[in-house]
């Protein structure tokens, strides 16, 4: 047998890439094939133009956690209508105990109306991203450094001038730009 195929492991939660908008039929899918599976949900209320509306959505955007013994069910996951790659961390599939799934819905429980995820990795040195709101709304800026947590010093990428700016983590597009 190779290193990279073990013959026996045991059962761990997996992290898999979904299709846009495929969490929740995912879910069901997995459920359906006997796959244990965790989609943290939260209820928000929408506004449409005629009315007001409870639905439920996903807190990680395209993301779904699995328990599997992975080389022996990851096709089985991987050929389900929804789901698009496992999320692979310093070469080996990325994994969450059970203690911080659960750490997760306890949060979730007690905390969702005041509950914001983003991405901890889009704010470091270097990064590119995109103004979603203000003044330089539509630009591309690169991160240079991160002040208090709330306010982040950016800069147009090419420009060799110290031209900077201080703008709101809020007002920053949560998508790294490949270079």
């Amino acid at each position: 047998m190779s290193e990279t195929n073990p013959p026996i492991e045991e059962s761990a939660w997996y992290i898999v890439y979904t299709k846009p908008r495929a969490e929740k039929k995912l879910s069901e899918l997995l459920t359906k094939y006997q796959l244990e599976n965790y989609v943290p949900i939260r209820k928000e209320r929408k506004k449409w133009t005629d009315r007001f509306k409870w639905i439920h959505v996903p807190i990680l955007p395209s993301y779904i956690f699995v328990k599997i013994v992975f080389w022996r069910d990851k096709n089985k996951v991987l050929q389900l209508p929804g789901s698009h790659h496992f999320v692979f961390h310093k070469g080996q599939p990325a994994t969450v105990s059970q203690e911080e799934l659960d750490q997760l819905e306890e949060g979730l429980q007690k905390y969702a109306d005041s509950l914001k995820v983003s991405p901890e990795s889009i704010l470091e040195k270097g990064k590119l991203v995109r103004i979603i709101s203000g003044p330089m709304f539509g630009k591309t800026m690169e991160i240079l450094k991160v002040k208090n947590k709330t306010l982040v010093v950016l800069r147009f990428p090419g420009i060799d001038a110290a031209v900077s700016y201080e703008i709101n983590v809020d007002h920053l597009a949560w998508e790294e730009l490949i270079v």
